[in-house]
Formats: C-alpha cells, sequence, structure tokens
C-alpha cells in the first residue's frame, strides 16, 4: 500500500509539472508581448538605447512573475485533475482506498514552496525591479526631452513653464499649441496653430518653430500687452541637472518592507497585507482549480487557460475592491477579502 502510494505522488508530480511548465512558458508569452509593447512605446517616442530598452524588457517581464506563478499553478491543478477524472484515475485512486481530494496535500507542498518564493519576491525582488523600471524610463525621457511631451497633456517637468499640445505628429510636428511661462517678472502666454519641435543637444535646448499664433504678457500691474505672429522661434534653455538622479520618487508600491514597517500610514498598511494576500493565492488557486478540474472533465487546454485567466481577473478585480473597503473604513484586513470569497467558492466547488 505505501508502494502504491509512493508511486501515485511520483506520477501526480510529474503530471503536475509538465503542466505547470507549460503553463508558465505560455504566460511568459502572454506577458513579454505585454512587455513588448511598452519598449515599442518608449522607441516610438524616439529614445532608442539599446542596453537601456532591453533592462526594462528584462524588468517588466520579470516583474509580470507576480502573476504568472499563481496563473501557472491554477492552470496545472486544473488540467491535471480534469486529466485524471477523464481517464477514471480518480476512481481507480478511490478503489485503492485513497481519497482524491488527498491528493491535493501533494500540491500543497509545491504550493507552499511558491507562496514562499512570492512572499520574498514580492517584499524583496518586486518593489526594487518596479523602481528601476520607471526610473530607467523616466531617464529615458530626459536623455530625449522631446518624450515627454504628450498630446492633450500638460507637461509642467520642465521648471517655471507649462506646455499644453493638442496634437503631435511623426516628426514632432504640433498642433494647437500653449505655453506659459515666466520671464523678468511678467506672465507670459504663447498660443499658436501648429509647428515643429526639435531637441538641440548640443546646447541642450528646446526650440518651438511656430506659425500662425500671439503671444500675450501679463506685468505686475495687470497690463496686457499682445502680439500676433504668422513666424516664431521660441526657446527654452533645459536645467543643466534636468532630469538627474533623485528626482524619482518611489511609490507605496516600491517601498522596502522596512520602509512599509516604519509608517503607520493606513496606505503601507494596505501594502503590507496586500503583497501577503499576493503571496499566498497559490495555494486558493491550487484547491479550486483542483474542484474545477474533477468538475470539468475537460483535456482542452484553451478552455483550462480561458478559466484560469477569468478567475484571475475576478481575483485581480476582488483585491481592488477590498483594497476601495480598505481605504474607506481604514481597516487593512478588508484585502483579504478575496481570498476569504474564493475559498467560499472552492468549498462550495467541493
Amino acid at each position: 500500500m505505501i508502494m502504491e502510494i509512493k508511486i501515485k505522488v511520483r506520477y501526480i508530480s510529474k503530471e503536475f509539472f509538465i503542466n505547470f511548465l507549460f503553463a508558465v512558458g505560455i504566460t511568459v508569452f502572454i506577458f513579454s508581448l505585454d512587455a513588448l509593447f511598452q519598449i515599442i512605446e518608449v522607441l516610438v517616442k524616439g529614445t532608442f538605447y539599446p542596453v537601456i530598452v532591453f533592462c526594462i524588457f528584462l524588468l517588466t517581464l520579470f516583474s509580470s512573475f507576480l502573476y504568472i506563478i499563481p496563473l501557472s499553478f491554477l492552470y496545472a491543478s486544473s488540467s491535471l485533475f480534469s486529466h485524471l477524472a477523464i481517464d477514471r484515475e480518480t476512481l481507480i485512486f478511490s478503489s485503492s482506498g485513497i481519497n482524491p481530494y488527498r491528493l491535493i496535500s501533494i500540491l500543497l507542498i509545491f504550493t507552499f514552496i511558491g507562496s514562499s518564493f512570492l512572499l520574498l519576491f514580492n517584499f524583496f525582488l518586486l518593489p526594487e525591479m518596479s523602481y528601476k523600471r520607471r526610473e530607467m524610463i523616466y531617464r529615458l525621457q530626459f536623455k530625449n526631452p522631446l518624450s515627454l511631451l504628450q498630446e492633450r497633456y500638460t507637461t509642467t517637468d520642465i521648471p517655471g513653464i507649462t506646455i499644453y499640445i493638442e496634437e503631435i505628429k511623426p516628426s514632432y510636428k504640433v498642433k494647437n499649441i500653449s505655453i506659459t511661462y515666466k520671464e523678468r517678472g511678467k506672465i507670459h502666454f504663447l498660443k499658436a496653430e501648429g509647428g515643429r519641435v526639435n531637441y538641440a543637444p548640443v546646447t541642450n535646448q528646446m526650440i518651438f518653430n511656430l506659425h500662425n499664433g500671439f503671444l500675450i504678457i501679463y506685468d505686475s500691474v495687470q497690463t496686457i500687452s499682445k502680439l500676433d505672429f504668422a513666424n516664431y522661434r521660441f526657446v527654452i534653455p533645459l536645467p543643466h541637472n534636468f532630469g538627474m538622479k533623485g528626482t524619482v520618487k518611489p511609490k507605496v508600491s516600491e517601498m522596502h518592507l522596512t520602509e512599509l514597517l516604519s509608517s503607520s500610514g493606513i496606505r503601507e498598511k494596505i501594502e503590507i497585507q496586500k503583497r501577503i494576500v499576493l503571496s499566498v493565492i497559490p495555494i486558493v488557486f491550487v484547491l479550486i482549480g483542483t474542484s474545477l478540474g474533477i468538475r470539468l472533465r475537460q483535456e482542452s487546454r484553451l478552455l483550462h487557460i480561458g478559466i484560469g485567466g477569468g478567475i484571475a481577473l475576478l481575483f485581480l478585480q476582488l483585491v481592488v475592491f477590498g483594497e476601495v473597503l480598505s481605504y474607506k473604513t481604514e481597516i487593512s484586513s478588508f484585502v483579504w477579502l478575496p481570498v476569504v470569497i474564493l475559498f467560499v467558492v472552492w468549498a462550495f466547488l467541493k
């Protein structure tokens, strides 16, 4: 009997790992597309530095392991037990005196290892990777300051100057641009129907060649002067230390455990609870996956991936809902709401 159980444990472990590795491969591919799209966005903005761009791609992909590992556990468990149910192997286990649900204990060992890794990952590795990635993107923007300009967005990154552009075409041709700045104690408001923007790296200047517009100057006694123009050249000399290190402040999600624990704010408390929830969710996913697999009895990998994706989306929505409740009530434990709900769902499926 003991020998039979050992053989079944090896068999279950082998089948689970095959499905797990397949799921990791699929989800890595899917999330790598998201990382690729972010790289394309960076390249479109005209900031191509191969080494930095490749590092951003890797950081984005590795950050996705927060979702890849739980999804892989969910898919592997549901696919495995669905296969066992179709081949009547669960019936064979039952006839051997082994409760099919007892086999979950084997998978729970793997999920405990996975959750332990996610706990370290979420508290120590992910915050650092997220911050480094955002910092690199920020630095790239300042390597080409034109990338700071965005359509229908008010740019305030340049000290003392506010820029709004309705439309930006290729080669930084602009349409309906407004610039507000202060010079010699007077407020200047510059507006033009169109033009082109260039960056001169040698002189570190942003140059606007504008046409069909006007310039309004307000002085300290509210005297207004207006100048209409057909063509106008406006030059912004950028500060020497523009975009230097230290301007990117870490968000709460990018803070280390020691920083979170040293603060008594509700945001930090919610962030700690959230990271723990995202670490232990593989355990809940495995429980739900095994029950779903036995009920579904479908070998379609696409079906299991689709169901896993749907459950993951539901879980993330519940996490957001739990966060909102935590902020409203200032009780951080509401972040555990999705775990409680999914446990109820598992109890019903079981």
